[in-house]
């Protein structure tokens, strides 16, 4: 989620940010777009030229972000970066930067109205490679991730130095495929040290930073279902499978170091969920159901557990989702896994984290959309 108080909004408290957001009783709507270059710099504020669109996030996408926008003003579709933004009572929230392509366009009226498909700007490391990829043993991973990104182009990130004197423990190769692309090296190699995918953020900034499971952070919002602050429509789709999933996950190391065989504690890792919530091993009376092994060229055993911790809390949570509609304006901080709570007759008191969500444009004062996943049932 957003930082409540990031850049727009430093000069307001977070208390005053929440309750812009859920207690303001008619709020004024407004959206804006910029057109930006790779430094994330701003070139021109185009908002005149912006007439609806939305804003979606996927958690899980291998591309996170995407946004639909019409706008009545021809770019450079070859290279033109938007950033579009909404705005409560004249406050801003910035909602990521995309890279343009525009497949139709109304002609024959006034103005020409261009159908926009935005693309996160991560999709700048998707390119394939062309060429097989090696990274030597003892390279430190995370100046060989910053390597890429600017070669890549890239120059507004943050990477979380706390692994920075990490290193590969044996050579790493990526073939020739199609399958071989920067984000998967970029993605490969910040597991190798117990970190989540790469992500772009808000202003479109590129983050890389330590996997910590979602019931390990701090929530950051909380979703009332009753009374004046209120939030949560009566309206919601429930969805429970719980047959297949998972308790048992096994992590191995998949790097050869001085040809020593991967074991429990030292290149293998092992979790077994055996008394939280309905897939437990206890809740099913004993059974154990193992998941797809999880492989990792990891630098370390910690790399194992993150890995690990991370296919478990999607596989714990999977069984129990929700989807529902948040009245305008919705909610515009949220942004990448946000951890939230509710406090709701039907949930009760649950930690969620969510997952995916869509948020329209003005001048349309249709609902966000958001899908939840629960952590704790």
């Amino acid at each position: 989620m957003q930082p409540k108080t990031f850049g727009p909004r430093s000069g307001l408290s977070e208390d005053a940010v929440v309750a812009l957001i859920r207690d303001e009783p008619a709020p004024i709507i407004g959206a804006g777009l910029e057109l930006i270059d790779r430094n994330l710099a701003v070139i021109e504020d185009i908002s005149d030229s912006l007439l609806g669109g939305t804003v979606e996030r996927d958690s899980y996408a291998t591309l996170h972000g995407k946004a639909v926008l019409d706008i009545s003003r021809s770019l450079d579709w070859a290279q033109a970066i938007v950033r579009p933004y909404v705005t409560i009572n004249g406050v801003r929230f910035d909602m990521g930067a995309y890279l343009t392509e525009v497949n139709t366009w109304e002609s024959g009226r006034n103005p020409i109205v261009y159908a926009v498909q935005g693309h996160d700007i991560l999709s700048a490391l998707n390119d394939r490679v062309g060429t097989g990829y090696s990274v030597a043993a003892g390279t430190l991973i995370l100046t060989k991730v910053e390597e890429i990104l600017l070669q890549q182009g890239f120059t507004q990130y943050v990477i979380d130095q706390s692994r920075a004197t990490a290193t590969m423990p044996s050579v790493r190769n990526w073939a020739l495929d199609d399958n071989t692309r920067w984000l998967t090296i970029v993605n490969d190699m910040l597991a190798a040290v117990g970190y989540r995918g790469v992500w772009s953020d808000w202003t479109g900034a590129l983050r890389c930073e330590p996997y910590l499971a979602p019931t390990d952070r701090a929530s950051e919002w909380t979703y009332y279902g009753e009374g004046e602050t209120s939030q949560l429509p009566l309206e919601r789709v429930t969805t429970k499978d719980l047959f297949d999933a998972p308790n048992r996950w096994i992590a191995v190391r998949q790097n050869n170091i001085e040809g020593e065989t991967p074991v429990e504690g030292n290149g293998v890792y092992t979790y077994i969920n055996q008394l939280v919530g309905p897939t437990s091993v206890e809740a099913r009376g004993g059974r154990i159901v193992t998941a797809p092994l999880i492989t990792v060229d990891a630098a370390d055993q910690s790399a194992l557990v993150a890995a690990v911790d991370a296919r478990k809390a999607a596989d714990m949570a999977n069984p129990t989702q929700y989807e529902l509609s948040l009245p305008s304006p919705g909610n515009p901080l949220h942004w990448h896994f946000d951890r939230v709570n509710t406090v709701d007759p039907e949930f009760g008191l649950a930690q969620v984290m969510v997952t995916r969500w869509s948020l329209p444009l003005a001048p349309s004062l249709e609902d966000m959309q958001q899908a939840w996943m629960v952590l704790d049932a």
